[in-house]
């Protein structure tokens, strides 16, 4: 790290401890609703409950919090009330404990709780509260790091805005996928999560087992990109295929945050971010062993389980493992995952708790992914098309292993009624070896003059990628007159080391790599292309970023607003090889360095209607260094966007439902797109990277997306998105007014799912869902451009517990049901083939 960001780290850090510091001090005028800790319901408790029996859990709740709570004579004791989990106020507490029940509870002027007995105004003393109801209407409190508290829909986000915010009141679009609407569509990958999301679009460039290909408004943020983070942290790429991907059973969420993010993440893409949110140890865990069977001789056995590991109820734990092996829709390609997450939290007092979180996971096998050429795949040849499961590459030469593992804390102290401190920090580990073959030539259509042979060349892979990402986030609620803020002042910092070493064996210099006939492959096998290995790329990068972020959420009366700023510092330094094209087998060496810092904003409304419609506004901007060079041997640029959004969300009072509607306006200049017209020179030729920027795009759409849940009943997902995303400012007249490459206009899906817990059919549930995607460009001259198509999904599931069998769930899970053969995109490099159908048969077991 340079002594100016080191300077500024430290004297950041010292600011916001003397501002901590200076809280507990700040003028009555200003804490005045922090000033009640002689209130009993606003005293702030440490609470940790499953749901059970009402008289244990007072019993458990007094012991914890040390506060008299007592159960009124004549009031049933076996009444089952729900589970609590947090530090919160009391009289939270104890709204989500009884919620539902229709119980009362009153404060008594002794510093007691009475549960179960109506007040007597006349009879108390002025100290006294009258009773408070709390009906089946209350909300149950959740946490937005939490499972959702209402099946497929989540009331609470923290990736919009770091804190446990509402989304209704967050003037931005977030979409949040839960455990649950998981479980009922049978989604395997963090990619299979999202599909019904509005904004976001899957698979852009085809089935590819080591990444989730996920873009969002148009933009790239999937594991390639820098843009997905797991529980807000962010997982950096090292490299070309040193790249993490998270396995999906371990997580309770994936949240979606839409447009610009960069004031509270830094440098990300303006599109959006998806965040991914473990699953973590609770007091009410229910624990599951789940086997499965599917097509390609896929087979997993996966298991969740954890609690209370004391009796004194501060440390609870969780171990969340999977397993799966077998083959895929690519003939010669086999697929291995392990993954193993354990996680703990202990709380260390009543005001300060730690997660501790971590995972290891293990890919081996080979890759779905092919450069398969162009002709026989979008464009016709004598002999027809390729089949969707041919291998173009040699069995001996097919390798994708990845390991990776992550240890890290999420720490939370409750300094005063005000102030609040919270640090979340993880180290990452990844490393790959990638080995393939694939097309070597990208003239007429990747064929040779016989339209069904393509020469090949042979490519090796190594990387590894050490990460430290830490974030340092103070919060203090107060007033100012009618206005209550609830500030955050955060400083983050991410450092990455990476190496990634590129091989290549090229026929142009006598490799031994040998044609092959896509039509009827024959392998001919690796034999030498050891020894012929030529070093291509040699890099060894480190990276350092840093930023100073201060966000204030202010409510006044209906309105919400959020203001919020960033500076950010970013640090790139770069030592390079690449292949010597006039001498083959050696390397150029050079050395790259940046040095880049931007300052960005974000401000927003919000107002809430007692009917539940909230419409917002806001602007965004967002800043993105870019590593790496262009075609033409210019390092890139940085990127920089802005977002105009306007939108209405709507959740009715007392419904499990939400509706979102936002169109938006988004700029960004120095995009990163395909280079239709790559000099001779360029190295691109032999390795499909050649890149280039374009002067700006500008991305306009609609996006309305609707959530609702009902646990005996309907339940429902539907989406619908419109972009009209073009290159406005180019210096290659040809490429300006062009529509921007992997955007379809038009996308759609709709999810339905019914559950019967009544009648002959109590304990089934059923299923049905439709994705539709438009027609799409894959380069940014619009040369190549791929059909439309629609997909079909559906599940079925029965709980046997009607028949005897507690706890047992069979399910029955499909993907592409109609086998729908498609092409996700094309550019003048090949084609590739969307996911062919996919059925899944599972039986769990929970207790």
């Amino acid at each position: 790290m340079n002594f100016r960001i080191s300077r500024l780290h430290g004297g950041v850090l010292l600011g916001l401890a003397s501002l901590a510091s200076a809280g507990a001090a700040l003028p009555q005028s200003v804490l005045a609703d922090n000033a009640q800790s002689g209130a009993h319901q606003q005293q702030r408790v440490r609470v940790a409950l499953p749901a059970q029996a009402l008289s244990r859990s007072l019993a458990q709740m007094s012991r914890q919090t040390g506060i008299q709570i007592q159960q009124a004579s004549g009031l049933a004791g076996n009444t089952v009330v729900n589970a609590v989990n947090g530090t919160m106020a009391l009289s939270l507490a104890l709204d989500t404990l009884l919620a539902g029940t229709g119980i009362t509870y009153r404060y008594t002027d002794d510093g007691a709780v009475l549960v179960g007995e109506p007040s007597v105004a006349s009879s108390q003393d002025a100290s006294t509260l009258a009773a408070i109801n709390v009906s089946a209407q209350t909300e149950v409190e959740e946490s937005a790091w939490g499972a959702a508290s209402q099946g497929y829909m989540a009331t609470h986000s923290a990736t919009g805005t770091k804190t446990d915010a509402q989304i209704v009141e967050i003037p931005q679009s977030v979409s949040v996928v839960t455990r649950q609407e998981m479980d009922d569509r049978g989604s395997e990958t963090v990619m299979d999560a999202v599909r019904y999301t509005a904004g976001v679009q899957t698979e852009g460039q085809g089935i590819d087992s080591r990444v989730d290909d996920i873009r969002i408004r148009g933009f790239d943020a999937s594991s390639w990109s820098n843009n997905l983070y797991l529980d807000g942290l962010r997982m950096p790429r090292g490299g070309q295929w040193t790249t993490p991907q998270i396995d999906a059973y371990g997580l309770e969420r994936v949240e979606v945050l839409k447009g610009p993010a960069a004031v509270l993440y830094g440098q990300v893409a303006p599109g959006g971010l998806v965040n991914m949110v473990a699953k973590r140890p609770t007091y009410d865990q229910t624990n599951e062993v789940v086997l499965e069977a599917g097509s390609f001789d896929q087979y997993e056995g996966s298991f969740d389980v954890g609690g209370d590991l004391g009796k004194s109820g501060k440390v609870i734990g969780r171990l969340v493992g999977s397993y799966n092996d077998g083959d895929s829709q690519v003939d010669e390609t086999e697929l291995s995952r392990t993954y193993l997450a354990p996680s703990a939290t202990v709380f260390l007092t009543d005001d300060t708790e730690i997660t501790f979180l971590s995972y290891y996971q293990k890919d081996e096998g080979g890759s779905t992914f092919q450069f398969s050429p162009i002709k026989g795949m979008l464009e016709p040849t004598p002999f027809g098309y390729i089949d969707r499961s041919t291998f173009l590459g040699e069995p001996d030469w097919n390798t994708y292993d990845r390991e990776q593992w992550a240890i890290g804390y999420d720490l939370t102290h409750y300094i005063n009624d005000a102030w609040s401190f919270r640090q979340n920090a993880k180290y990452n580990h990844v490393e790959s070896l990638f080995e393939t073959v694939v097309s070597a030539t990208f003239t007429n259509g990747g064929l040779l003059a016989d339209e069904r042979t393509m020469d090949r060349r042979a490519v090796r892979g190594e990387g590894d990628l050490d990460s430290i990402a830490v974030d340092n986030q103070f919060k203090v609620v107060f007033n100012t007159g009618e206005m209550r803020h609830s500030m955050l002042m955060g400083l983050d910092y991410l450092s990455t080391d990476w190496t990634h070493d590129r091989y290549l064996v090229w026929p142009m210099v006598g490799g031994p790599v040998a044609p092959i006939d896509v039509f009827d492959p024959v392998y001919s096998g690796a034999a030498g292309f050891e020894d012929a290995l030529i070093p291509q790329i040699l890099t060894d990068v480190s990276d350092e970023q840093i930023g100073v972020y201060l966000q204030d959420m202010i409510a006044l009366d209906n309105w919400r607003f959020t203001l919020g700023g960033r500076q950010d510092f970013f640090d790139y330094e770069a030592d390079q090889g690449n292949m010597n094209r006039a001498a083959p087998g050696t390397v150029t060496r050079s050395r790259d360095s940046a040095d880049d810092e931007a300052f960005t904003w974000r401000a927003g409304a919000t107002y809430l209607f007692d009917n539940g419609a909230a419409p917002y506004a806001s602007y965004a901007t967002s800043f993105e260094p870019l590593t790496g060079f262009d075609t033409s041997e210019s390092p890139f640029e940085p990127s920089e966007g802005e977002q105009f959004e306007l939108g209405v969300k709507y959740q009715p009072p007392r419904s499990n439902s939400l509706v979102t509607l936002s169109v938006f306006d988004l700029t960004q200049t120095n995009l990163v797109v395909s280079d239709p017209n790559p000099p001779v020179s360029a190295a691109c030729n032999a390795d499909n990277s050649c890149r280039r920027q374009t002067g700006e795009t500008q991305t306009r759409g609609v996006e309305l997306e609707g959530k609702a849940w009902q646990e005996d009943g309907l339940s429902v997902t539907v989406s619908y998105t419109y972009l009209d995303a073009e290159i406005t400012k180019e210096t290659d007249a040809t490429l300006k007014g062009n529509d921007k490459e992997y955007v379809p206009r038009n996308s759609a899906a709709l999810w339905l799912d019914y559950k019967w817990q009544q009648g002959f059919l109590r304990g089934l549930g059923l299923g049905a869902g439709a994705r539709f995607t438009d027609s799409l460009y894959g380069d940014a001259a619009n040369s190549y451009k791929v059909d439309s198509y629609t997909l079909y999904d559906a599940s079925v599931r029965y709980d046997m517990r009607y028949v005897g069998l507690d706890g047992v769930m069979l399910s029955l899970t499909g993907r592409n049901l109609a086998d729908e053969e498609f092409l996700s995109s094309c550019s003048q490099y090949g084609c590739s083939y969307g996911t062919a159908r996919h059925v899944t048969a599972g039986v769990s077991y929970r207790w």
